[in-house]
């Protein structure tokens, strides 16, 4: 099932459209294996610009804050969402049969 974007009332064109659904045979373990590489992209970013304030390079510090910041919420994402379904992993193994 692919599900596209519908533009809402005085859609601006200019805007892009979000991202569509993830496509139906990827699994939990893909998208969990794609969050985690997009944080480690965020965190090798904040890495990259923080080496180029370190050596005099045309990086802002304020670059480096948007980067850092990026990093630690998609950590803390990730974190949450292990923390959710380790819980209902034990909320499963709990139910009586």
């Amino acid at each position: 099932m692919n599900v596209s974007a519908v533009g809402g009332i005085g859609a601006n064109p200019s805007i892009p459209a979000t991202k569509a659904a993830p496509k139906a045979d990827s699994g939990f373990g893909d998208i969990v294996g794609k969050a985690i590489e997009t944080a480690s992209k965020a965190e090798q970013k904040a890495d990259r610009i923080a080496t180029d304030i370190a050596t005099g390079g045309s990086s802002s510090v304020h670059e480096l804050m948007v980067a850092t910041t990026e990093a630690t919420l998609s950590l803390e994402l990730m974190v949450q969402v292990r923390n959710k379904a380790v819980e209902a992993y034990q909320e499963i193994m709990r139910i009586q049969v």
